[in-house]
């Protein structure tokens, strides 16, 4: 093959592989970074996944109870263990992190985080134990002043928080477990 030849079958590599790199972009949705695109992959079933009683309460207790309470600290933890906010900080300051694997949903802002998966049994029994175990201190609240779907609720003092269990029910039979540990900037939830 001549030189010639060579050269013009480079030139035309280059020219397709820069055309197919102008065209992936020009197809991609404005504004989506990585973070976006690697949560467009998950699939449905894994965005609020059916986690095992132990899976969920051990998510609740790493990225929710012990987790730093700084948000930069609390999304260095989360993104390292392959989480992937939904989207950028929304109301209240919540962001919502899914990973596309079977792990629970975590939702987290400066005074409150959840960890959230579908329904399963054992899930109540699993958080009970778990506030017993943790909290061995912790009084439980009436529900009846909370919004409708808190099931249980537990004020802890050290530090002072809420410790409670949410269970949505949306259309047809499905429902949705979250495991909420509520600690407001002001410590007084007495």
């Amino acid at each position: 093959m001549a030189s010639k030849d060579i050269a013009y079958n480079r030139a035309v590599r280059l020219f397709l592989g820069t055309m197919g790199v102008v065209l992936i972009s020009a197809c991609s949705p404005d504004n989506l970074g990585p973070d976006e695109l690697e949560f467009a992959n998950i699939r449905t079933g894994h965005i609020v996944p059916k986690s095992s009683p132990k899976a969920l309460i051990a998510a609740f207790d790493s990225y929710c109870v012990s987790a730093p309470r700084a948000r930069e600290a609390a999304d260095r933890l989360l993104r390292s263990a392959d989480y992937v906010p939904v989207r950028k900080y929304g109301r209240k300051g919540v962001r919502v992190y899914v990973v596309d694997d079977k792990r629970t949903a975590i939702a987290r802002s400066s005074a409150m985080c959840i960890a959230q998966a579908s329904s399963r049994t054992g899930q109540t029994y699993a958080l009970q134990e778990y506030v017993l175990e943790k909290f061995p201190h912790a009084k439980p609240m009436d529900t009846a002043s909370l919004p409708k779907d808190i099931e249980q609720a537990w004020m802890v003092s050290n530090p002072p928080a809420m410790v409670a269990s949410q269970r949505r029910i949306e259309i047809g039979n499905y429902s949705s477990f979250g495991l909420i540990y509520f600690r407001p900037k002001t410590a007084n939830l007495h």
